[in-house]
Protein backbone atom coordinates (compact mmCIF):
# COMPACT_ATOMS: atom_id res chain seq x y z
CA UNK A 1 0.00 0.00 0.00
CA UNK A 2 1.34 3.16 -1.03
CA UNK A 3 1.63 6.39 1.12
CA UNK A 4 0.94 9.53 0.05
CA UNK A 5 1.33 13.26 0.59
CA UNK A 6 -2.07 15.62 0.19
CA UNK A 7 -2.09 19.03 0.70
CA UNK A 8 -4.48 21.18 2.52
CA UNK A 9 -4.54 25.04 2.62
CA UNK A 10 -7.05 27.03 4.37
CA UNK A 11 -7.33 30.51 3.30
CA UNK A 12 -7.91 32.54 6.31
CA UNK A 13 -10.12 35.19 5.02
CA UNK A 14 -11.73 33.21 2.29
CA UNK A 15 -10.31 35.42 -0.49
CA UNK A 16 -10.03 32.71 -3.01
CA UNK A 17 -7.27 34.00 -4.46
CA UNK A 18 -3.43 32.43 -4.81
CA UNK A 19 -1.56 35.82 -4.43
CA UNK A 20 0.92 35.43 -1.35
CA UNK A 21 -0.39 38.69 0.54
CA UNK A 22 -3.51 36.65 1.91
CA UNK A 23 -3.45 34.97 4.40
CA UNK A 24 -2.91 31.06 4.62
CA UNK A 25 -2.21 27.96 6.66
CA UNK A 26 -1.07 24.96 4.57
CA UNK A 27 -1.04 21.49 6.08
CA UNK A 28 0.31 18.31 4.47
CA UNK A 29 -0.89 14.89 5.49
CA UNK A 30 0.44 11.73 4.87
CA UNK A 31 -1.73 8.39 4.64
CA UNK A 32 -2.90 5.28 3.07
CA UNK A 33 -6.51 3.89 2.16
CA UNK A 34 -8.87 3.97 3.30
CA UNK A 35 -7.80 7.62 4.13
CA UNK A 36 -6.33 8.15 1.15
CA UNK A 37 -8.84 7.70 -2.31
CA UNK A 38 -8.03 8.74 -5.86
CA UNK A 39 -10.00 11.26 -8.57
CA UNK A 40 -9.70 10.38 -11.89
CA UNK A 41 -6.10 11.41 -12.78
CA UNK A 42 -5.08 8.78 -10.10
CA UNK A 43 -4.00 11.84 -8.22
CA UNK A 44 -4.43 10.95 -4.27
CA UNK A 45 -7.28 12.75 -2.06
CA UNK A 46 -8.86 12.36 1.05
CA UNK A 47 -11.97 10.21 1.18
CA UNK A 48 -15.02 13.06 0.85
CA UNK A 49 -15.90 12.46 4.63
CA UNK A 50 -12.25 13.97 5.57
CA UNK A 51 -12.87 16.91 3.17
CA UNK A 52 -16.28 17.44 4.33
CA UNK A 53 -14.60 17.48 8.32
CA UNK A 54 -11.52 19.69 7.19
CA UNK A 55 -14.02 22.44 5.53
CA UNK A 56 -16.51 22.26 8.63
CA UNK A 57 -13.54 22.96 11.14
CA UNK A 58 -12.36 25.70 9.25
CA UNK A 59 -15.91 27.62 9.37
CA UNK A 60 -15.62 26.82 12.97
CA UNK A 61 -12.28 28.20 13.40
CA UNK A 62 -13.36 31.52 11.71
CA UNK A 63 -16.19 31.79 13.48
CA UNK A 64 -14.38 30.96 17.06
CA UNK A 65 -11.49 33.12 15.74
CA UNK A 66 -13.55 36.01 14.16
CA UNK A 67 -13.16 38.73 16.52
CA UNK A 68 -9.83 37.99 17.43
CA UNK A 69 -8.68 37.79 13.49
CA UNK A 70 -10.68 41.56 13.22
CA UNK A 71 -8.82 43.29 15.29
CA UNK A 72 -5.43 42.17 13.57
CA UNK A 73 -5.76 45.64 12.15
CA UNK A 74 -3.51 47.42 15.13
CA UNK A 75 0.18 48.68 14.49
CA UNK A 76 0.91 46.42 17.50
CA UNK A 77 2.57 43.59 15.47
CA UNK A 78 2.97 41.61 18.52
CA UNK A 79 -0.85 41.35 19.43
CA UNK A 80 -1.26 40.41 15.46
CA UNK A 81 1.38 37.62 16.46
CA UNK A 82 -0.42 36.58 19.78
CA UNK A 83 -3.52 36.45 17.60
CA UNK A 84 -1.93 34.44 14.87
CA UNK A 85 -0.03 31.78 16.58
CA UNK A 86 -3.55 31.69 19.21
CA UNK A 87 -5.58 30.53 15.80
CA UNK A 88 -2.63 28.21 14.20
CA UNK A 89 -2.30 26.16 17.39
CA UNK A 90 -6.39 25.86 17.90
CA UNK A 91 -6.03 24.86 14.14
CA UNK A 92 -3.30 22.31 15.22
CA UNK A 93 -5.16 21.06 18.22
CA UNK A 94 -8.45 20.72 16.26
CA UNK A 95 -6.73 19.08 13.53
CA UNK A 96 -5.01 16.11 15.68
CA UNK A 97 -8.38 15.37 17.70
CA UNK A 98 -10.97 15.47 14.60
CA UNK A 99 -9.44 14.61 11.38
CA UNK A 100 -6.31 12.68 12.18
CA UNK A 101 -6.72 8.70 12.23
CA UNK A 102 -4.36 6.46 13.90
CA UNK A 103 -1.92 3.97 11.52
CA UNK A 104 -4.26 6.18 8.26
CA UNK A 105 -3.94 9.50 8.14
CA UNK A 106 -1.30 11.68 9.88
CA UNK A 107 0.17 15.12 9.91
CA UNK A 108 3.51 16.02 8.51
CA UNK A 109 3.70 20.05 8.28
CA UNK A 110 1.51 22.73 9.18
CA UNK A 111 3.02 26.18 8.19
CA UNK A 112 2.16 29.58 7.26
CA UNK A 113 2.00 31.09 3.85
CA UNK A 114 1.34 34.61 2.90
CA UNK A 115 2.27 38.23 4.60
CA UNK A 116 0.39 37.78 7.76
CA UNK A 117 1.72 40.43 10.30
CA UNK A 118 2.38 43.26 7.31
CA UNK A 119 -1.21 42.09 5.79
CA UNK A 120 -2.67 43.87 8.83
CA UNK A 121 -0.80 46.95 9.19
CA UNK A 122 -0.73 48.36 5.52
CA UNK A 123 0.45 52.00 7.47
CA UNK A 124 3.66 50.20 8.78
CA UNK A 125 7.26 51.30 7.89
CA UNK A 126 7.93 47.94 5.72
CA UNK A 127 4.16 47.13 4.41
CA UNK A 128 4.72 50.99 2.78
CA UNK A 129 8.11 50.17 1.65
CA UNK A 130 7.32 46.97 0.11
CA UNK A 131 4.64 48.97 -1.82
CA UNK A 132 6.76 51.49 -2.82
CA UNK A 133 9.55 48.98 -4.12
CA UNK A 134 6.32 47.35 -6.68
CA UNK A 135 5.93 50.93 -7.83
CA UNK A 136 7.37 51.04 -11.72
CA UNK A 137 10.15 53.52 -11.94
CA UNK A 138 9.43 56.59 -13.33
CA UNK A 139 11.23 57.66 -16.56
CA UNK A 140 13.19 60.53 -16.73
CA UNK A 141 15.58 62.53 -19.36
CA UNK A 142 18.49 63.18 -17.75
CA UNK A 143 19.08 66.82 -16.43
CA UNK A 144 22.05 69.50 -17.00
CA UNK A 145 24.15 70.35 -14.37
CA UNK A 146 23.42 73.19 -12.50
CA UNK A 147 26.55 74.91 -13.05
CA UNK A 148 27.59 73.98 -16.52
CA UNK A 149 24.63 76.65 -17.89
CA UNK A 150 23.37 76.99 -21.59
CA UNK A 151 25.12 75.40 -24.23
CA UNK A 152 25.38 76.65 -27.50
CA UNK A 153 27.88 74.14 -28.84
CA UNK A 154 25.00 71.76 -31.35
CA UNK A 155 28.00 69.78 -32.87
CA UNK A 156 27.34 66.46 -30.92
CA UNK A 157 23.66 66.88 -30.74
CA UNK A 158 22.32 63.44 -30.61
CA UNK A 159 18.62 64.51 -31.86
CA UNK A 160 19.68 65.19 -35.31
CA UNK A 161 18.28 62.76 -37.75
CA UNK A 162 21.13 62.29 -39.68
CA UNK A 163 23.31 60.73 -36.81
CA UNK A 164 23.91 57.00 -36.77
CA UNK A 165 22.57 57.34 -33.10
CA UNK A 166 20.17 54.42 -31.90
CA UNK A 167 19.24 56.00 -29.17
CA UNK A 168 17.14 58.50 -30.81
CA UNK A 169 13.99 59.59 -29.44
CA UNK A 170 10.69 58.97 -30.88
Amino acid sequence: MPVESIGWEFDVLQANSFDDNYPRLEAVFVGIAPAVAYDAQNQPKFKRNIERRLRDLEKQLRRDHQADLSALGSADLAHNATIIQNLVADYHTQITQQILITGQLELESLTLAGEWPLFWNQTSTLAQQKDHEREPMPFSEPTPAPDAGPTTDHADDTDDPGTDNPYTPV
